[in-house]
């Protein structure tokens, strides 16, 4: 497993005086602060975080009206989570999932809908930006548990947090600590049919897996403010991460032959930070921060496979996998207001990474000479440098402009194998957004967008690394053979470049009250270096002859143009006497075309033509009980893969229910009942070649995932 498998704070406004000066303050409800910021910033602050029972990033941005769901689970903006930026305290996350964040370590989570320069030139569909959070001037104890099911299988967790801070010292300490073990099963029923020439029954096979996760990490915070103006924060992190699954798969052949793969990995991940913050206030020339972070992280994976197949040898495959990364961070940004309502912020970003891997495979407890090219060591270094500069102008009360450019330049050396490669770019970002109030009224505005972004390539794409598919292994007799174009083996490109895309948005909000809004948006996107796969039969050094290899590829370019209509409104607002039940949602259409893909079906991966939410949280007159509800929808459609596969996925419909009782002020329960209904979903992929077409039809199990949790307060 790869270190990117475990990966997806800006400050308030400061302006001029009087009119022009925004001020964020804790009266203000989320939807209020999130009109003061010119580039559309929406947030879920503080509060919302507490009053919702839910447990971790992922389940509160599932909720949200603006955040898409798609039918994989992945979490994105504008339906597109592929080219949606995951950041945590404005950089990118070093080990931990950012989605996995238990909301107790969370201040507020800032979802922008475009590129901005302060957020960096990544981030096609937009950024969320996931803001750890600090000491409080207070003192407080919290202690969660949980536990969850899911068919049979049984999970728990729990979290710890103390802040403690003393008027009389200018010493303040916060300890977080979190612990999990969850297990998620998963199994799916497939058909595979040849279609043409000939109508040809080929095979069925049955799939399970069963993952599990157990994690423990520790964080802290150790802040002393030197005097007025200078303060230093101190903030370590720890943590141990594993990962297990058990898999299995049986094919059951027409002509009689049979295979089955039994495999079972464990990827334990050890991770630790140490960041060093200075922060310095010179009243009226400015705020400066700088940053200083170390990371050491190191993955291990020990995975083993037992082929069986009635046509071949008998084999056991084991491979044993370690990386060690070592990065440091150092960053440095400067904020100030100037006269006539311009706030400038500008920021300098320099990391310095190393990766050393090793990769070792055995078949049948002997060294296996067939895979010899795939192992041996692998040595990686990364330089990366970004500078920004952003101007927030408040013209005057009703108009507002924010204008930037940010840069990044990455210089990735590999050594892999004895062979050397260089993967190197440099992005230019501009970008420029606009608000207008409508006749003076802070609830109403236009908003609009122009910005140039981009997806970089991640480490896996880059690197060539190829793996051998687990159904046209390589045997003991004959070594590597021909594979099929169904099961092809993989690697990386070290010429693949970063995508690019002009993005448009236009937006208008209109508020009914401080917490009721609507927001109608139209957005487009022009990709250039459209990042596809292509797959291809070529000669390869681990095979006796040509096989079939998927690869990513700059391919074309794409457009999309889609609207999206968001709102938020208490039921209140429109009824005086109505029950106190607030409704959120949002409906979605989008369009997209590849240029490098033949039609119909030639649009972005995970991008549906249309995409429903709809959620309602309910609270109780009598008791202290609140309620949520929250359906996702998506659409059944075929998408293309590339020029020789394309894909159909059903339609998907999700529903969750969320109850928390608050028994007294200290003590709070949670049940969450996720997946309701478990309906099953239904999936086909297929393949065109030279001379056949083949067809693969899987069913795949759903799951409802049952959670209860007490919050308590000590």
């Amino acid at each position: 497993m790869s270190a990117s498998a475990w990966s997806q704070e800006t400050s308030k406004a400061h302006a001029a005086p009087q009119v022009q000066q925004v001020v964020v303050n804790g009266s203000q409800t989320d939807i209020e602060a999130s009109r003061d910021f010119v580039a559309g910033k929406l947030i879920i602050g503080r509060k919302q975080i507490a009053d919702s029972g839910l447990q971790n990033v992922s389940e509160i941005l599932k909720r949200e009206p603006a955040v898409s769901v798609g039918k994989d689970g992945r979490l994105g903006l504008l339906g597109l989570p592929g080219y949606t930026q995951i950041l945590i305290d404005g950089q990118a996350p070093t080990g931990k999932s950012p989605l996995e964040l238990d909301l107790s370590q969370v201040d507020k989570i800032e979802i922008i809908k475009s590129a901005t320069a302060e957020t960096g030139p990544f981030g096609i569909a937009g950024t969320i930006n996931i803001i750890s959070r600090k000491i409080e001037r207070k003192n407080v104890q919290q202690l969660r548990m949980g536990a969850t099911a899911v068919t049979g299988e049984y999970g728990a967790n729990a979290s710890w947090n103390l802040n403690q801070f003393s008027p009389d010292s200018p010493l303040s300490l916060s300890l977080n600590t979190m612990a999990k073990h969850e297990r998620s099963p998963s199994a799916s029923h497939a058909e595979q049919v040849q279609t043409a020439p000939t109508l040809q029954p080929q095979f069925e096979s049955v799939r399970k897996n069963l993952r599990t996760t157990e994690f423990l990490t520790l964080s802290s915070e150790l802040a002393y403010k030197l005097d007025a103006n200078n303060n230093l924060s101190f903030r370590p992190d720890i943590g141990r991460i594993t990962l297990s699954n058990d898999r299995s798969e049986q094919r059951y052949w027409s002509n009689g032959r049979q295979q089955q793969a039994l495999q079972h990995g464990t990827s334990p991940m050890t991770s630790y930070s140490l960041p060093l913050t200075w922060s310095y206030d010179a009243g009226d020339s400015g705020q400066l921060e700088t940053i200083f972070r170390f990371n050491q992280m190191q993955i291990k994976n020990d995975s083993w496979r037992s082929d069986e197949d009635t046509a071949t040898d008998y084999a056991v495959r084991r491979q044993a996998y370690r990386t060690d990364q070592s990065s440091y961070f150092l960053s440095l940004n400067y904020k100030t207001s100037f006269s006539g309502g311009h706030d400038f912020k500008t920021g300098l970003q320099l990391t310095h990474g190393n990766q050393d891997i090793t990769n070792t495979h055995w078949l049948n407890n002997l060294p296996d000479t067939s895979l010899s090219l795939l192992g041996g060591n692998i040595n990686t270094s990364q330089e990366t440098r970004r500078l920004f500069v952003q101007d927030d102008w408040r013209v005057n009360k009703d108009l507002a402009l924010n204008a930037g450019l940010s840069v990044e330049d990455r210089v990735l050396k590999i050594n892999e194998y004895n062979i050397n490669s260089k993967a190197s770019f440099t992005v230019w970002s501009p970008s420029l957004h606009f608000s207008k109030k409508l006749e003076g009224d802070q609830k109403r505005r236009w908003r609009a967008s122009l910005a140039q972004s981009f997806r970089a390539p991640e480490l896996d794409q880059l690197m060539l690394q190829p793996s051998v598919n687990a159904f046209a292994p390589c045997t003991i007799t004959s070594g590597c053979g021909q594979n099929t174009i169904d099961t092809p083996d993989s690697m990386g490109n070290p010429a693949l470049q970063p995508e690019r895309a002009i993005a448009t948005n236009l937006a208008y909000e209109h508020g009914l009250t401080r917490d009721s809004q609507i927001t109608v948006e139209l957005y487009a996107r022009q990709i250039a270096r459209k990042t596809g796969t292509e797959v291809l039969l070529m000669n390869l050094p681990w095979a006796n002859q040509a096989r079939y290899v998927e690869r990513p590829a700059n391919l074309g370019h794409a457009e999309l143009q889609g609207i999206n209509v968001d709102w938020r409104v208490a039921a209140r607002d429109l009824w005086k006497a109505a029950p106190k039940l607030d409704l959120r949602g949002s409906l979605g259409w989008a369009h997209s075309v590849l240029s490098d893909l033949p039609g119909p079906n030639n649009r972005l991966e995970g991008q549906s033509p249309w995409r429903a939410k709809f959620g309602m949280t309910y609270t109780m007159a009598d008791l202290p009980v609140k309620i949520d509800l929250d359906a996702n929808w998506l659409p059944g459609d075929w998408y293309r893969n590339n020029l020789t596969q394309r894909t159909y996925e059903a339609r998907k419909t999700t529903l969750t229910a969320n109850a928390n009782w608050t028994v007294n002020p200290s003590l709070r329960l949670v049940m969450n009942l996720d997946n309701l209904f478990a309906p099953q979903a239904e999936s086909i992929s297929e393949y065109r070649g030279n001379s056949n077409t083949l067809q693969t039809r899987t069913i795949n199990s759903s799951y409802t995932r049952v959670g209860l949790r007490m919050e308590l307060k000590l």
